[in-house]
């Protein structure tokens, strides 16, 4: 037996208690795949009958697939700086988006990253595809607990050179020069003429043919930047989505096949090397799709899409994957959020972390291998300036504040880089609070007839938000 796993044993005993009772002895490797944009109902395996997802439907019904998990926050940035510390963003102040101009903001370096943990437990890490938290040195990857980083760094980026003769581009939406093609290995810019989908899958690939037969484990983050606008795909891919006749949807699920593609590949790479039962597997999406393109992307059953604390906005596809260290085959359907996944990963790596520090997540492994009973969360919190949000059990609570009538459009305005809009809310503020056991799609407001609760949950945010940090810039976006 590698000396790393008899000396694992004696703590990891303590730790982790594989399905069939004994204890998981081998720290596993563990493989994050973030997609970014996708929506709820955009995998076969949520009910999409327009995506062809196989590979994710597979890991689906070889693991547990989650109804009710949710993200830290309805857009990119903010809600990977929550699943990086495992803290509810705002609490570090990490409340806003950014966007390609802001070249000075990131996550603070005085938050541990999942790189950071996973390093101090002695695994391989590295980072490949959308980073999205930071550009300058000490926000990049390498600063952040990462070995490795192959990948962009910005929020947004085209994905093949505009006027390739084998792509298809978005008709309605062309490419913009704010779009922007700075692709990373290490912190060198590097050219590339192919797809960046494919692209990042080759480089995990090639991280995991590197790091399979080393006596440590790995920890690999893939965050792909499709499904995110703008819509390109390859010709030869577009192939496999004749039964879509809109061409932006064909564009579309493209993308969310390539994606699969993508996901496949890398399951059959570590089936190459034998390690595949060994290796913790999450896919998940960073926010819902997007409500502003005009794209066939779908949130489900849900209301609302990306930007917005409604359930299309923050609840997510999550499914892990690890034959090892549980049963696989079921469906969990209480309310979990991304936050989990660095105890999680911390307890599966048989490592700690600095328990003075606030952390919002719970480890998940004693729910899924039944050592534990209950539910992980009794409550969940959101919020973005004056817009929060609170789930405790059935009830859902969403506080807003009003638009001007005339002000309001689906696209949302870049605003000069100030505080917007003012907290004394001009145009007054709506409560909205819904049961989600009776009305998924939050259509009927109970704020009224649940006047009790609607105080109870409101005290509930107030207090929460006692606990918070200011925001360490403000919002650009009406």
């Amino acid at each position: 037996m590698p000396a790393r796993h008899r000396l694992a044993l004696p703590l990891l005993f303590l730790v982790s208690l594989a399905n069939n009772g004994t204890a998981q002895v081998v720290p596993p490797n563990v493989v994050l795949v973030i997609a970014d944009d996708l929506g709820y109902d955009d995998l076969g395996s949520y009910g999409s009958s327009i995506m062809r997802t196989p590979h994710l439907d597979r890991l689906a019904d070889g693991g547990i697939r989650f109804t009710d998990a949710y993200v830290a926050a309805a857009v990119c940035s903010p809600s990977r700086a929550g699943l990086m510390t495992g803290r509810y963003p705002q609490r570090h102040g990490y409340e806003f988006n950014t966007s390609g101009r802001d070249v000075d903001v990131g996550l603070s370096t005085e938050e541990t990253t999942l790189g950071d943990l996973m390093t101090q437990a002695r695994y391989a890490t590295g980072y490949i595809g959308k980073w999205h938290l930071g550009k300058r040195y000490e926000h990049h990857p390498l600063s952040r607990g990462f070995g490795e980083y192959f990948g962009v760094l910005a929020g947004a980026t085209i994905f093949i050179e505009d006027g390739h003769p084998d792509a298809v581009h978005d008709p309605l939406r062309p490419i913009g020069t704010r779009d922007e093609r700075e692709i990373y290995r290490g912190r060198e810019v590097v050219e590339v003429d192919e797809h960046l989908t494919d692209v990042f899958t080759q480089e995990a690939i090639d991280f995991i043919d590197r790091n399979a037969g080393n006596e440590e484990p790995f920890f690999l983050v893939v965050s792909f930047n499709a499904p995110h606008t703008p819509l390109q795909a390859m010709r030869e891919d577009m192939a496999v989505m004749t039964h879509v006749e809109d061409l932006r949807t064909r564009i579309y699920a493209t993308m969310v096949s390539t994606v699969d593609r993508g996901v496949g590949a890398l399951v059959e790479r570590l089936e190459h090397h034998d390690i595949a039962d060994d290796t913790f597997i999450v896919f998940m999406s960073d926010n819902g799709c997007v409500g502003y393109a005009s794209i066939a992307c779908s949130n489900g059953p849900f209301n609302g899409s990306k930007r917005f604390h409604l359930e299309g906005g923050i609840r997510i596809p999550l499914i892990m994957h690890w034959p090892n260290g549980f049963d696989g085959g079921r469906v969990f359907r209480d309310p979990v959020i991304s936050l989990d996944l660095f105890a999680t990963f911390a307890a599966a790596a048989n490592t700690g972390f600095d328990d003075e520090v606030v952390r919002d997540g719970v480890d998940l492994l004693p729910y899924l291998n039944g050592s534990a009973n209950g539910v992980p969360h009794d409550v969940l919190y959101w919020r973005t300036g004056p817009n929060r949000a609170i789930r405790m059990g059935r009830w859902k609570l969403f506080q807003v504040n009003r638009a001007a009538p005339d002000a309001f459009h689906s696209h949302g305005r870049l605003l000069p880089l100030r505080n917007y809009p003012d907290s004394a809310a001009p145009h007054g503020q709506v409560s909205l609070l819904y049961d989600l056991n009776d009305d998924i799609g939050e259509a009927t407001n109970l704020a009224i007839e649940r006047s009790e609760r609607l105080r109870d949950l409101t005290d509930r945010l107030d207090r929460w938000e006692e606990t918070l940090a200011e925001p360490h810039w403000p919002s650009n976006r009406s």
